[in-house]
């Protein structure tokens, strides 16, 4: 953008008295009636413990996400580069004797019918399946020595796999693999083959696991299909047992296509030309840039398998999952892949999932156009490294704040001016020097509020309590949803359930048939349970079972966080936000994954240390040493007032640390072990730059895109140079801010601590992008 960005003094609070600002007929706004404001909201933050902050700056009124293309996120790996899409290759033209590899779910019809006129590939580096599936794709053909993917690395492994099936189904398939992982044949003609999964309901979850099998972590020893509705898991070395039907239709069902009795890799004729060894001096990661606009992760990744023809088993790793409003890069891997397969990305447009292709090829960051999504693929080289769940250091943010109103009334544009420079650098400087409370978002709670509650009802094993949570009648939601909610929570009329069991499973099988059709498509919980109950009626915990694993701890790791944010701010409101104090835990060791440590999340690798008052007065720590717990039966509470309060909210919900180390056996597939978070989170890296413009849509931020096709954006900076007066009518004020965050800290958070302003969605949908930014707050709450 244009303008040097500006980075800030490390001292806080600098002396902004002697600023030369005009300031006749300036009526500050009082935090009184900023309070009056935003009251409203606020409170609902204060349900679920968002009520304190770090410092006592005045913060501001502004707009954030007015665009997608207003919230920038960079990835930061291990090492600490940042994922920037700094180069765009596009392929280069066809040439008849390249062999062209098929998609996931289809074969491309022209390849299919002109095999026949193709020629042999005449480099011995273009690489090719293996028919009769006698070597692996990267032994040697020179020498005959099978050099098979790395195997070791079971724990990751298993991790992976729990977080799909569950803890016991996924040891129970790491040992039946690791039984095969030798030179040596089986024996026994009559062993057991495969592992049949247990009935996995949740389609995308079944669609994961099979992702999960063709990934490089799997696809050396493992293939998978279905059958009578579950999935098995067999060993490689009995692919030939495999039912033929496994491979048909463009290897479909987890296998490699590389059976001699498919037609697979060289458009559905059977052989074909052997595949060349991977070069021995190259590393087996294709390492790149995803750049993305407008749609999560996810969804970009499987839209790349589609428009490069990837064969999925390679799989295509990534360290974080990023949302879909916004404009994010990330590292991605991809296992011995060529880039020139991967170009065809660069060459489809800016459309992916849920956008279709759009014109510009800059993608949304310069235009108002809505709704299109950009998929983008650069900066590639090779790394010996797999990109993993996990394995990141954190997340560089830039965010654009919109129409921002300082609370003040000026005769001159140019005193105006300097009063939201002033604000805007106090404001800035706070958030550096003493960061913010580490809490979790609103957006862990759920869009209705009431995740923490299912989280409370099913740690009590009260399942049917649960069910009625998430099946009662929310805000916000099209007619026949709630129709359908209101027909749920009355299925029971005219029935007295305790007297009439039969009646009520009759009542309730019937309604939940009824209602099957009326739940949208992508309420996947909702989904289950009437599907469950339809077929079980009154059967609650086998409902709540039938959820998806990593839903289902949703809901608990958000009563966690409910406590969590509850506790913090009772610490910081007791004892501050700058100091230790006795009784505080510190986190003294926490090895990073691959070293002992379990990555972004658990307790593997992390110790806690308990203050004393000696270890205060030392003054060995500091504040942002500090953790705080996320309740379970394996970590430690801290002392005095702070973890007397833990017991206290439990007691009032009904429950005590006891129910945490029961949840295995109400669930075995989760466990509430705990894990601890930082109290407080100092951004690295804060920048900021203050904004005139007159469009109240248009980019003030230079997008990654943008910047390789040499697109520049045209906002004014802030400066006392500023030509001609301008009536405040016909300018608005706006300002990007950057900063970088650990994995898991919320920059709706940081953003919440630099405003002074609620981050709910309930709120910035009430701001307006020209005049008052919250007038229509202010007229709501007289």
């Amino acid at each position: 953008f244009i303008g040097q960005q500006r980075s800030f003094a490390s001292r806080y609070f600098s002396d902004t008295t002697n600023s030369s600002v005009k300031t006749k007929n300036i009526h500050l706004h009082t935090r009184e009636r900023n309070n009056i404001m935003t009251n409203r909201y606020d409170d609902l933050e204060r349900k679920f413990g968002i009520s304190a902050y770090c410092s006592p700056h005045e913060g501001f009124a502004a707009v954030v996400k007015a665009r997608y293309s207003d919230f920038v996120v960079h990835e930061v790996d291990r090492d600490g580069n940042i994922a920037r899409l700094e180069s765009l290759e596009t392929p280069q033209p066809k040439i008849e004797t390249k062999v062209v590899q098929p998609a996931e779910d289809n074969v491309n019809a022209e390849a299919g019918e002109n095999t026949k006129k193709r020629k042999e590939p005449e480099s011995a580096n273009v690489p090719t399946p293996d028919p009769d599936n006698k070597r692996p794709n990267n032994s040697s053909s020179e020498t005959g020595e099978t050099q098979k993917t790395p195997t070791s690395d079971w724990d990751s492994r298993k991790e992976d796999l729990t977080k799909l099936i569950g803890d016991s189904p996924a040891q129970e398939l790491v040992s039946f693999l690791q039984k095969y992982e030798t030179d040596e044949e089986p024996a026994d003609k009559d062993v057991e083959k495969f592992y049949t999964l247990p009935l996995i309901s949740d389609k995308q979850v079944r669609r994961s696991v099979h992702f999960l099998i063709k990934s490089p972590a799997f696809s050396s020893m493992a293939r998978a299909d279905n059958h009578d509705g579950k999935i098995r898991i067999w060993h490689k070395r009995f692919e030939k047992s495999m039912p033929k039907d496994t491979f048909k239709g463009g290897n479909r069902g987890g296998g490699n296509g590389n059976n001699k009795n498919s037609r697979s890799d060289n458009g559905g004729k059977r052989g074909g030309p052997k595949r060349a060894p991977w070069p021995r001096d190259r590393p087996d990661f294709l390492r790149f840039v995803l750049y993305k606009e407008n749609i999560d992760t996810s969804t970009a990744v499987r839209d790349v398998n589609r428009m490069a023809h990837m064969n999925p088993r390679k799989g295509i790793g990534y360290a974080g999952m990023k949302d879909k409003r916004g404009i994010t890069t990330q590292f991605c891997t991809a296992y011995r892949m060529e880039k020139e397969q991967l170009l065809a990305v660069n060459a489809r447009g800016t459309g992916g999932s849920g956008g279709g292709a759009a014109e510009n090829a800059s993608g949304g960051g310069n235009t108002s156009t809505k709704g299109v999504s950009v998929i983008k693929l650069g900066n590639f080289s090779y790394s010996s490294d797999e990109a993993r769940l996990g394995t990141l250091s954190g997340n560089r943010f830039d965010i654009v704040l919109r129409n921002i109103d300082v609370g003040g009334d000026a005769d001159d544009a140019g005193a105006q001016k300097q009063l939201v420079q002033q604000k805007l650098e106090n404001a800035g400087k706070a958030l550096m020097a003493t960061g913010f409370i580490n809490y979790f978002g609103m957006q862990r709670f759920g869009r209705s509020h009431d995740t923490h509650e299912v989280g409370i009802a099913v740690l009590k094993g009260d399942f049917q309590a649960a069910i009625e949570i998430i099946m009662r009648e929310k805000n916000g939601e099209s007619s026949f949803i709630t129709e359908a909610r209101k027909r749920w929570m009355n299925r029971f009329e005219s029935i007295d359930v305790s007297k009439d069991e039969d009646a009520a499973r009759e009542a309730e099988s019937k309604c939940a048939r009824a209602i099957q059709r009326d739940i949208g498509r992508f309420m996947v919980c909702e989904k289950s349970i009437v599907t469950t109950l339809s077929r079980q009626p009154r059967n609650y915990k086998r409902a709540f079972g039938s959820i998806a694993k990593n839903m289902r701890s949703m809901f608990l790791h958000a009563y966690q966080s409910y406590l969590w944010n509850k506790v913090a701010s009772h610490r910081i409101e007791t004892g501050g936000s700058t100091e230790v104090r006795a009784g505080d835990l510190v986190l003294i060791e926490d090895k990073p994954k691959g070293k002992g440590g379990g990555g972004t999340s658990g307790l593997r690798g992390k110790s806690v240390k308990l203050l004393e008052e000696e270890d205060v007065q030392e003054g060995k720590y500091n504040i942002t040493d500090v953790v705080l717990p996320l309740a379970g039966n394996r970590i430690r509470y801290p002392g005095g007032s702070a973890g007397e309060l833990f017991d206290e909210l439990m007691k009032k919900d009904g429950i005590d640390k006891a129910c945490f180390g029961r949840m295995a056996a109400l669930d075995r597939e989760i466990s509430l072990g705990g894990d601890y978070r930082k109290l407080v989170c100092k951004p690295s890296d804060v920048t900021w730059e203050s904004l005139e413009y007159k469009d109240p849509v248009q980019p003030l931020l230079q997008t990654d895109l943008m910047k390789v096709n040499g697109i520049d954006i045209t906002a004014s900076t802030l400066s006392e140079n500023t030509a001609a007066e301008i009536s405040e009518n016909e300018t608005l004020f706006g300002m990007v801010v950057g900063f970088s965050l650990p994995p898991s800290a919320y920059a709706t958070i940081a953003l919440r601590e630099l405003t002074k302003r609620p981050t709910s969605s309930e709120y910035q949908s009430k701001l307006e992008l020209t005049g008052r930014c919250e007038r229509n707050i202010s007229n709501n709450s007289t």
